[in-house]
């Protein structure tokens, strides 16, 4: 037995997660599409275009306080970061 069976942590990598996230949101299934984007943020935590495809989703599931977060997160070193600024406005105005 391995040391590390117990281990719930993620199993593959960020590009992975983000593509799964990806293929997910085009396909309408937003919930598991935020749980490998989630994921994907475990590995990269202020990758912008990762906090913005998670917005995107909480927006199509019509949860605008968490699709806000992600978007405003976004912007934290970035301000003028188009995708972010265009999803703040969208996720303001669900």
């Amino acid at each position: 037995m391995s040391d590390n069976e117990g281990d719930q942590g993620p199993k593959s990598t960020f590009s992975t997660y983000m593509a799964e996230g990806d293929q997910l949101y085009h396909k309408g299934e937003y919930v598991k599409a935020i749980e490998s984007y989630s994921t994907a943020l475990i590995f990269q935590p202020d990758y912008k275009n990762c906090l913005v495809a998670r917005s995107k989703c909480y927006v199509m599931m019509g949860d605008s306080v968490n699709a806000l977060r992600d978007a405003e997160a976004s912007l934290k070193e970035d301000k003028e970061f188009f995708k972010g600024a265009k999803t703040v406005a969208t996720a303001a105005g669900i």
